[in-house]
């Protein structure tokens, strides 16, 4: 995955209430709802009473999922906010993970995606509190546990939303930015090794080759690890600077094939689900300060 440091692209304007910007994300968005209603209109079809195949997978889950929400929030609001919390985090694992395509951006590397989320989340959690508080009641939250405090407490309702935004913004974001670093990073590391080697022929490259024949006939008698990396690192730079000098690889990174992979599973698909999860986590907890428990309902 690649991010554009200066933002998203702008693909078109729509020319009405003075221009809607259509950008990279406003479509990664799009794509992420559609494929999300498509795969439970796809997985709600044919289901049994006795699961199999796919319906096992989608209701263990769906299972863990209801776990995670019930423990957060309670037996009481989980059947309630369950879907909810549910569309949160699957819309943030596949914004994030649809930036491994290549072509599109990831919907949660652009701060008005979480933002949007986060404030969403803040008026839920308003909402409630003035409707079992009253608004003159929830006025005076403000003012606890005395009355200096009002503007820690004000300035506490605007930050939660903002430190939610940011830290999932900012980690998807910032993995982006690492891996579009690294892939010019190789480009130029490829560039300067290769042509290094081509620049003295074909000899470098036969003898590189002929090291890596070497080292891997001494890994075969001894079995070493550091013999098998020899041999392999020899006979790739042989090769390739081979094939270099002879004009076939000329202009192509090689070395960007396969290594910036390596950073996409744990950027795109370890941070990603980790930064879905502790959101949704911190919207269950937060919310559910909000919402009263079941002896006070009955007060």
């Amino acid at each position: 995955m690649s991010v554009n440091v200066t933002g998203p692209s702008i693909y078109f304007t729509i020319p009405i209430l003075g221009g809607i910007p259509i950008t990279q994300t406003t479509l990664s968005s799009l794509l992420v709802t559609v494929i999300l209603c498509c795969g439970f209109v796809w997985i709600g079809k044919g289901l049994k009473k006795r699961p199999d195949g796919k319906q096992v997978l989608v209701e263990k889950g769906i299972m863990m999922l209801y776990n995670m929400t019930e423990e957060s929030m309670g037996k009481h609001n989980a059947p309630q906010w369950f879907p909810f919390i549910c569309t949160m985090f699957l819309s943030s694992i596949l914004g994030s993970l649809i930036g491994m395509t290549g072509f599109l951006r990831s919907s949660t590397a652009d701060v008005s995606t979480t933002l949007t989320w986060a404030i969403m989340v803040s008026v839920l959690i308003w909402y409630h509190n003035i409707k079992n508080n009253g608004f003159i009641g929830w006025l005076k939250g403000f003012a606890e546990p005395v009355a200096v405090m009002t503007p820690m407490n004000i300035v506490s309702e605007i930050a939660q939303p903002v430190s939610m935004a940011f830290r999932h913004f900012g980690n998807v974001a910032g993995g982006g930015v690492i891996t579009s670093i690294l892939y010019t990073a190789l480009a130029g590391l490829s560039a300067g090794i290769l042509n290094l080697i081509a620049s003295s022929g074909i000899a470098v490259g036969i003898a590189l080759i002929v090291a890596a024949a070497i080292f891997g006939g001494l890994y075969f008698k001894k079995k070493k690890v550091i013999q098998l990396i020899l041999a392999l690192l020899c006979g790739a730079l042989g090769l390739l600077g081979l094939l270099q000098a002879l004009g076939i690889l000329s202009g192509v990174p090689i070395l960007q094939i396969g290594i910036p992979a390596v950073l996409s599973l744990y950027f795109d698909l370890f941070s990603g689900f980790v930064q879905a999860l502790v959101f949704s986590l911190l919207s269950m907890v937060y919310i559910s300060s909000a919402l009263p428990a079941p002896a006070e309902e009955s007060e």
